[in-house]
């Protein structure tokens, strides 16, 4: 009843009000009250629309000084920048005096042109004449709709709403912000810029009067159509404004000479992929966005990039990609997301910097760092280089050899798998794992257990901009927060979700360590050049040759380079040192440098001093004779004890070991001795390495404790091993080795009791097996032994 009572009431508003102006006679006041009522009738009747145009603007994305990167269409596929807040000067004193000289005073409506109008469309018998004010043209804006006398009321009706409900400047603003310029170009600073090349500020009289006549018509004249009737009607408008004192007669003479477009200009087309990358994550488009990319070093770095990938196509590598970032504020200045983005041949709009790619070995650094924090490790720590198993996983370095022993310095500045993966079991798996989620790595999408040790020689995938999110934390003492691309009006587009999960003293001598590897081509003599810069940088290839990589960092910059092919094809001339690498130096090397932050500075690293074992970087136990000072983390845990060095018990001549139970009195001593296993004391010597021997047991000694000096090192125990045939179809011989911890015995050999031979000097044999469980044993000539169960699996 309410509804049907209220529609009631709307309907007899009308003759209500007629009644009551009636009852009031020839009143002066009846005819204000008149016109009251009436625009009360419109304001409540008259639709429009809340927003008053609908808003289907552009996406522009400007560069840090506000230069144009890239623009985007609109849904409807038009240029229509997002609008103006305020017009002024040249254009809308044109467009006023061209559409419509008295918007000022008006209510919307001007009776004077309404009734011009008329007189001129009925002495042609057609429509000559609009008499549309600029705010009439915007109703019309509002839902185009065909030129009949009964949408001209409408109008008239919406434009005197319109009036009631804004400002003349806001007006103004609407139309301008929306007139249609020809084409699919909408709004007048779509039109500056896409005929003119130029903002709406700098338009000169005769651009200006160019763009206040083209709304007129623009399907019928433009620049490119009908190019001499648009001359003639801005030449015309030009008059106007000198007749009217509003240019002078030199002003006027100019402009008139002053040509008109040739056609249309193409928007400015920088950062492609940066800008696609941003438009996709931006929660609202249709906005100005200024990004942090500096167009000028965008420029240079996909120059770079280009003329490196054009070397490289020779030998079959097609794609690359760069990105660089301030390490201070994460602002990305450069992203250049393939060789180009216009080569389809070659899938240029692949975006690398995004794109998810097995990292090889970028990640070590992290795992040094984070063991440095643990206790256990500083960068003269020894850690051991041999051959290691861990269930079917068995690590082996880049080059298939092993040092015995190696410094965790030359394990990083080497990039050595197998100190690697002994590290990270030792650290703890998924403890690195979670590590790297909480640092940013959004990659990684399986379990700890899933990925497993390999984790740490590229197991899993990661993007060029979070590899490089991860050395800028590295460089920033351990705080992690995502890289900045670009702020919209409300906030970041990305959460900013920040972290310290590395101690500074720690990222502080790993970036030390890695200022040492030797760079590529000619700046490996980069300390004899003066205006050479310092740079904590790192190298990766994946697993079969898929990805090269190269990552720097200084106290001003972080630079990423990717190089490869984006179908996932390996090459064997693809490494991160040879083809990345001197693209990263070549950027570097382009970057404007700030001289106060040459390197990184020991006093902003929490340190302390530690007395360390001269020989084996552990801290110094009772039986180092040589020490020395070395820097800790002074958040760090304590440093191990030296498990090397140990105090041996001999006779007087040094000829045999000796213990309690076999010594005899007043004649022995205690000397301190360095003791590796025989697996490590084996590879020291076979890299040149002078290991001291350590004296045998006595034979008669009771309890024979002696230090294992012979072990077998392959096969190892419970192994399982799969033998594959040769080229004539037989099987392999799988070659099984022995190390020996001192001096050089013959060992004998035996397979599941069978008898296989001797050996002297270099202790390896092949031998031939059969399918099933099998037990190898070796003894030396002082009857030492030991022995493994292993079993093997011949193909078919």
């Amino acid at each position: 009843m309410n509804i049907k009572r209220e529609i009631k009431n709307r309907i007899s508003l009308p003759n209500r009000l007629k009644h009551s102006v009636l009852r009031m006679g020839n009143s002066p006041i009846k005819y204000f009250l008149f016109l009251f009522m009436f625009m009360f009738l419109v304001y409540i009747l008259i639709p429009i629309p809340d927003p008053l145009i609908k808003q289907n603007y552009s996406t522009v994305f400007l560069d840090q000084n506000g230069d144009i990167l890239r623009v985007f269409l609109n849904s409807e596929e038009q240029w229509c920048f997002p609008p103006i807040k305020k017009f002024s000067g040249k254009l809308k004193t044109s467009v006023i005096e061209y559409e419509d000289r008295f918007f000022n005073l008006h209510p919307g409506v001007n009776p004077i042109a309404i009734l011009r109008a008329l007189v001129q469309n009925i002495s042609h018998g057609e429509v000559v004449s609009g008499a549309s004010t600029i705010t009439m043209q915007v109703a019309r804006l509002i839902q185009p709709k065909k030129r009949t006398y009964l949408n001209k009321l409408l109008e008239v009706l919406q434009a005197i709403k319109i009036e009631l409900r804004y400002s003349k400047d806001e007006i103004l603003n609407f139309y301008l912000n929306h007139a249609p310029y020809g084409g699919n170009i909408v709004g007048i600073q779509a039109a500056a810029l896409r005929y003119f090349g130029k903002s709406v500020e700098q338009l000169t009289w005769a651009e200006a009067a160019t763009l206040a006549v083209l709304p007129n018509s623009p399907g019928l004249i433009s620049p490119t159509a009908n190019s001499i009737l648009l001359k003639q009607k801005r030449d015309r408008l030009l008059n106007k404004l000198l007749q009217r004192g509003i240019i002078d007669s030199d002003i006027c003479r100019q402009s008139l000479l002053e040509p008109l477009p040739e056609g249309e200009i193409s928007f400015p087309f920088h950062a492609p992929h940066a800008t696609r990358f941003l438009k996709n994550n931006l929660q609202n488009v249709g906005h100005v966005v200024q990004t942090t990319i500096d167009k000028g070093l965008q420029t240079k770095a996909e120059e770079l990039l280009r003329e490196q990938i054009r070397y490289l196509s020779r030998f079959g590598i097609r794609n690359g990609a760069v990105i660089v970032v301030e390490t201070e504020s994460g602002k990305v200045r450069a992203y250049v997301g393939s060789q180009d983005f216009f080569d389809t041949e070659n899938q240029g709009q692949v975006d690398g910097v995004v794109a998810l790619r097995s990292y090889g070995s970028l990640l070590k650094p992290f795992l040094y760092t984070l063991c440095m924090d643990d206790g256990i490790l500083l960068p003269q720590t020894q850690i051991k280089d041999i051959p290691s198993y861990y269930g079917a996983f068995s690590p082996s370095n880049a080059n298939m050899s092993y040092h015995g022993m190696v410094t965790a310095k030359d394990a990083l500045v080497n990039s050595l798998n197998v100190p690697a993966v002994r590290l990270l079991f030792t650290h703890g798996q998924p403890q690195f794992y979670e590590f790297l989620k909480a640092a940013g790595i959004k990659s990684l999408f399986r379990s700890a257990e899933d990925y497993g040790l390999p984790l740490i020689l590229g197991g899993a995938e990661a993007s060029l901009s979070d590899v490089a999110m991860m050395y800028r934390g590295l460089a920033r003492g351990g705080h992690f927060d995502p890289l900045q691309f670009a702020v919209t009006d409300e906030q970041l587009f990305l959460e900013n979700n920040s972290s310290t999960l590395i101690s500074p003293g720690a990222c502080y001598l790993t970036l030390n360590i890695l200022r040492e590897l030797k760079r590529p081509g000619s700046e490996y003599y980069w300390e004899q050049y003066l205006d050479q810069w310092p740079i904590a940088w790192k190298t990766g290839t994946s697993y079969g040759f898929r990805d090269a990589w190269a990552v720097g960092v200084n106290p001003q910059w972080t630079v990423a380079v990717w190089i490869g092919n984006f179908d996932g094809e390996g090459n064997p001339a693809l490494s991160g040192a040879s083809c990345a690498g001197p693209l990263l130096f070549d950027v570097f090397n382009l970057l404007p440098k700030d001289p106060t932050k040459v390197w990184f500075r020991e006093l902003d690293a929490d340190m302390r001093s530690v007395r360390i074992c001269a020989a084996t970087g552990f801290l110094a136990g009772p039986h180092c004779d040589e020490t020395k000072e070395a820097q800790s983390p002074v958040y760090a845990k304590l440093l191990r004890i030296c498990p090397y060095h140990k105090g041996i018990f001999v006779d007087r001549n040094g000829t045999y070991q000796v213990c309690s139970l076999c010594w005899e009195p007043q004649n022995y001593r205690q000397i301190n001795a360095i003791v590796y296993t025989a697996e490590v004391v084996d590879y020291l010597r076979e890299h040149g390495h002078v290991v001291s021997s350590l004296p045998s047991h006595r034979n008669d000694c009771p309890a024979q404790m002696d230090f294992q000096p012979l072990k077998i090192i392959y096969p190892q125990q419970n192994a399982h091993l799969w033998i594959p045939r040769e080229v004539d179809g037989t099987h392999q011989r799988v070659t099984a080795r022995v190390a020996l911890r001192s001096g050089n015995r013959k060992l004998f050999w035996y397979l599941d009791d069978r008898y296989e031979g001797i050996t002297s000097g270099i202790h390896s044999k092949a031998i031939r097996l059969s399918d099933g469980w099998h037990h190898l044993e070796v003894i030396d000539e002082l009857g030492n032994r030991d022995a493994k169960r292993f079993y093997a699996a011949r193909s078919n």
